[in-house]
């Protein structure tokens, strides 16, 4: 049996050589439109899932439309690329090597995908044309709702402009008003300085002539004041109102106070009576239970024939008694102390560390024990000045007889400097050693 060949066969093995011959170039063959075909569906690919991606500020059917032609080109594209990734080896760009298998997977490719690779094209060019109208059609409602966001935003522009005129308007009206205020409050301190310039005119002359008198005046006081101090042959301390250094007296209470030079024993005796007239100690001083010392020699009590030498610190003191049973020289004898820490002082006695008194054991003898009644106390006070004015020796012993009572403690407790009497019963501090 034969087997016939026709042209046509040979025409269509020739032409199917040819296209052999032309898929296994390296230039416009297979390897190339693998190639080119790869880098067409993957940006294809890219701008599907871009579009899937796609968002619009109010929900749009037509964007759901997208998303769904979108997603329907994806499914088939991503099928499809996975079937060619097997030709990657011998038809990707980084394919180097010649061998058998390169050859036949590149005829496989010619004739083997091509039918596949048509029907995705005309299913893709189907829906990627529907995407473009949607597309279109998105792009549309974009602009509409664009449109009608900067018709409402004109809108809103034109209404605040009207609202910023008028508060404009306002504020004019408001400026003519405060002009005209301020124009009528110029005009009326004008008048007003026109009349109180007229006014004070003349007094101003009257005190620039006051003035200028009072300058002249303190002028020639000035030169008089000059010339006396020329004509003062010494220089006068003013520091003292003293010729000498007057004598410095502390009483009782702790207050200093200066007696001059020139007075005596008894004039210093009168001014201390007429301190303590009233008050703490007024009674004691009244009596005459005081002695008063020189601050440098407490232990020699001062008389009326005692010199007072200028300059020099005395010390008064008001004799009190012992108000404890038995108490020593190095114990305070004020009736709230009663401290034994007490210190030795330059010139003799002691002052208590606790209460800061000064003491000190005296020769003389109290005149009254303890004061305790008021009454009595002024009556005695009083009986006293009648006999210092009237000399009588029966009011004396009278007065002497009613001062067997208790003295004031609360005028005790202001004292600073006390002696203690003759009378009061104590211990000494060699004595008490031995």
């Amino acid at each position: 049996m034969s087997v016939g060949i026709s042209v046509s066969d040979v025409l269509a093995a020739s032409s199917l050589a040819k296209d052999i011959c032309s898929c296994l170039k390296e230039i416009g063959g297979a390897k190339a439109e693998y190639q080119d075909l790869e880098r067409e569906l993957e940006c294809l690919q890219k701008a599907l899932t871009h579009l899937d991606r796609l968002q619009s500020k109010k929900p749009s059917p037509t964007i759901d439309s997208i998303r769904f032609a979108a997603l329907s080109c994806r499914r088939p594209l991503e099928e499809f690329l996975g079937k060619i990734r097997r030709y990657e080896t011998s038809l990707g760009p980084e394919c180097t090597k010649k061998s058998l298998q390169g050859q036949l997977d590149k005829i496989r490719f010619r004739f083997g995908q091509s039918d596949e690779i048509r029907k995705l094209q005309n299913y893709l060019s189907v829906h990627l044309g529907t995407i473009n109208i949607l597309l279109a059609e998105h792009g549309l409602e974009t602009l509409m709702l664009a449109s009608e966001d900067a018709d409402s935003e004109r809108l809103q522009i034109h209404q605040r402009l009207d609202d910023t005129q008028n508060l404009l308007r306002r504020v004019q009206d408001n400026i003519s008003a405060q002009t005209a205020t301020v124009l009528n409050g110029m005009s009326i301190l004008a008048k007003v300085h026109s009349i109180v310039s007229g006014e004070t005119q003349s007094p101003w002359a009257s005190m620039k002539e006051i003035v200028v008198k009072a300058c002249v005046s303190t002028q020639q006081i000035y030169s008089v004041v000059l010339d006396i101090k020329a004509s003062i042959a010494s220089k006068v301390d003013v520091r003292w109102s003293f010729f000498q250094d007057p004598l410095i007296c502390e009483d009782a209470l702790g207050r200093k106070f200066p007696v001059p030079s020139e007075y005596d024993f008894a004039m210093l005796n009168a001014i201390i009576r007429q301190r303590f007239q009233v008050g703490p100690g007024s009674a004691e001083v009244t009596l005459g239970d005081f002695e008063v010392t020189e601050a440098t020699d407490r232990s020699t009590t001062l008389s009326d024939s005692s010199f007072l030498r200028p300059g020099s610190s005395l010390i008064m003191a008001i004799l009190i008694g012992n108000p404890f049973p038995i108490m020593t020289d190095e114990v305070c004898p004020m009736p709230r102390c009663g401290s034994s820490v007490t210190r030795k002082v330059d010139g003799g006695g002691r002052i208590c560390c606790r209460c800061n008194v000064w003491f000190a054991v005296s020769t003389k003898k109290r005149k009254a024990t303890d004061i305790e009644d008021a009454s009595i106390l002024q009556q005695v006070i009083q009986d006293i000045q009648d006999l210092i004015m009237n000399g009588g020796e029966s009011t004396q012993n009278t007065t002497r007889e009613r001062l067997n009572i208790t003295y004031n403690h609360e005028s005790v407790r202001a004292y600073k400097n006390v002696s203690v009497a003759n009378d009061a019963h104590y211990v000494c501090d060699e004595c008490r050693k031995v």
